[in-house]
């Protein structure tokens, strides 16, 4: 069912990386420009996204679903950490091979699909692999990239995803929506996370050789960790636990948060290593063939996740 939605919305996304990079040979845009717009997709778009996917309404039934994805999401990151944290004494895994393996595109790439195939009222399930994700991100992520600093607690509590992430919830649970205008100006901006962040891998893959993405063969051995292994175990955990039996709508809720599981690596890494100066050449590489191999990848993990729990 999700099949053809998925590699439509994949075909969406590598239009506009194609696109931009095809601008970026024809000297209308620069490579430099990535870090402009890195810096408004971190701190602008992402958070709008984090926000707007809180405004909903809280049924008993919405909340009992929110907490099993938090749940389901934690579950995954830990499991994620555990293989990533394997695999730095013993591949010697750089902190982009290892965030590449822990932190997915759930974001940019599922939101759009659960609510093209499931309807807008289920995306707010999304919301909470996000919530995980963008805590952990925001800390323990950047950590990886950041480890010459102390960390900052006042500035990671004052992080604009966090406080998104905050704001949200308070939202959520008082029931305060926002006004029309401010509501569509949300909308608005939250609709370019998609598009902004193809904008900018398209940007550093158009400084990029061909074999530069395809001839590493660390690059296919973090695709096999992230789209396999890790997704492999994510389905294996969720079936195994049960979780799809345990609330209403549990087969479908469990689905969402597996999507966001087995999805790609998130493009933020892409963004944070841009501005960390972390290889992001390297980065983006990992990130274009996870999202083209998740074509196979993803549809093939949710028809195993639907046979294994008839």
């Amino acid at each position: 069912m999700i099949v053809i939605p998925l590699m439509q919305k994949i075909a969406e996304l590598f239009l506009i990386l194609f696109t931009t990079a095809g601008l970026v040979k024809a000297g209308m845009l620069k490579s430099e420009d990535s870090r402009v717009l890195s810096r408004l997709s971190l701190y602008f778009v992402t958070p709008c996204v984090i926000f707007n996917s809180f405004q909903k309404e809280l049924t008993p039934e919405v909340q009992q679903g929110l907490l099993m994805t938090v749940l389901l999401a934690v579950c995954f990151h830990i499991l994620y950490i555990l293989i990533a944290g394997l695999l730095r004494p013993i591949w010697k895994a750089t902190e982009v091979e290892r965030a590449s393996i822990i932190f997915t595109n759930a974001g940019n790439l599922i939101i759009p699909i659960v609510a093209y195939v499931l309807g807008q009222e289920w995306v707010i399930y999304v919301s909470g692999y996000i919530v995980v994700f963008n805590v952990l991100f925001w800390t323990y992520g950047v950590r990886l990239f950041d480890r010459e600093s102390s960390p900052d607690i006042r500035k990671i509590l004052l992080n604009p995803n966090l406080l998104a992430v905050a704001c949200g919830l308070v939202c959520l649970f008082a029931g305060i929506r926002l006004p029309g205008p401010v509501a569509i100006a949300f909308n608005d901006v939250a609709a370019m996370i998609g598009p902004l962040s193809m904008m900018i891998t398209g940007m550093v893959v158009s400084g990029m050789k061909l074999r530069d993405i395809t001839g590493n063969l660390r690059v296919w051995l973090v695709i096999f960790f992230r789209m396999v292994l890790c997704s492999g175990i994510a389905v294996a955990f969720a079936v195994l636990t049960g979780m799809p039996q345990r609330i209403v709508s549990g087969p479908s809720i469990v689905m969402i948060s597996l999507l966001s599981a087995i999805a790609p690596s998130a493009s933020n890494i892409n963004q944070v290593a841009i501005l960390y100066h972390k290889n992001e050449k390297y980065a983006s590489a990992i990130n274009v063939l996870s999202t083209l191999s998740c074509m196979l990848t993803m549809p093939l993990w949710i028809m195993v996740y639907e046979l294994l729990i008839r």
